[in-house]
């Protein structure tokens, strides 16, 4: 997989299933989460979820695309998540930002720590918006002076400052970030720049302040793809520690 930046996706191949355990046991009982505990279970659960969706595809994890994977992705923790009462929002972008981006399916999910409300995008597929032969500036198309096509966001995360890319590069790698301000813009705009249409020339001006993405990502809520049925079928669950069939590499 040919990426415009070189990151590799954070791998968790040892983990602590009695930590994990634990963390869920808190998750499901409403207990405080130190910052560290839900940093490495959002890891584990990125991780467990892009092993389960590249071996679906017998794929290599650590070189897959996960191309079309979001919704599925997205219906896998949601219904894990239902299991253990974490809040989610299923977040869908063209209904989230604006009709005439690219469509893309992630969740945000808030979880107690340190005894505040903290909110997070979770997305294990985002990588598949930075293959190198999709973000390049003849990706655009022009019909008649209306923009029907653009690259996909590696190309204006390209020519975007080095703390913007240092957050793209770290979602990237762990496939969720916290959903403050800062990050909220970084995520939003690179969508938001893939708008069609009569717009600003090649997109790049295109933005609006991380307020109003977190504003519109947390009332969002689309309809998931998959119930826990499907994905039991397919092979796709993650399942909670209750159920004592937690899937992992």
């Amino acid at each position: 997989m040919n990426q415009v930046f070189n990151v590799k996706i954070n791998v968790m191949d040892n983990v602590d299933m009695d930590i994990i355990n634990d963390i869920e046991d808190k998750c499901f009982n409403n207990e405080s989460l130190t910052q560290n505990e839900v940093d490495y279970y959002l890891n584990y659960i990125v991780y467990q979820t892009r092993v389960l969706l590249s071996s679906k595809k017998n794929k290599d994890v650590n070189n897959y695309s996960f191309n079309f994977m979001c919704d599925t992705a997205q219906s896998m923790i949601a219904r894990y998540f239902d299991r253990l009462n974490i809040n989610y929002n299923p977040v869908q972008t063209q209904k989230a930002i604006s009709s005439d981006v690219l469509g893309h399916s992630f969740l945000v999910a808030d979880f107690l720590v340190n005894n505040e409300i903290k909110s997070y995008i979770i997305d294990p597929s985002y990588n598949q918006f930075f293959s190198v032969n999709r973000c390049m500036e003849n990706n655009f198309k022009v019909v008649n002076g209306i923009l029907v096509k653009t690259p996909d966001l590696g190309y204006f995360a390209l020519k975007s400052d080095e703390n913007v890319q240092n957050v793209i590069k770290k979602l990237l790698r762990c496939g969720f970030m916290e959903l403050d301000e800062d990050n909220a813009k970084v995520y939003g705009d690179l969508f938001y720049k893939t708008k069609t249409g009569s717009v600003n020339y090649f997109n790049s001006n295109l933005e609006m302040p991380g307020s109003i993405y977190i504003k519109a990502f947390k009332k969002c809520y689309d309809k998931l793809t998959y119930t826990s049925e499907d994905l039991d079928e397919m092979g796709l669950s993650l399942y909670d520690f209750k159920k004592n069939s937690i899937k992992f590499s």
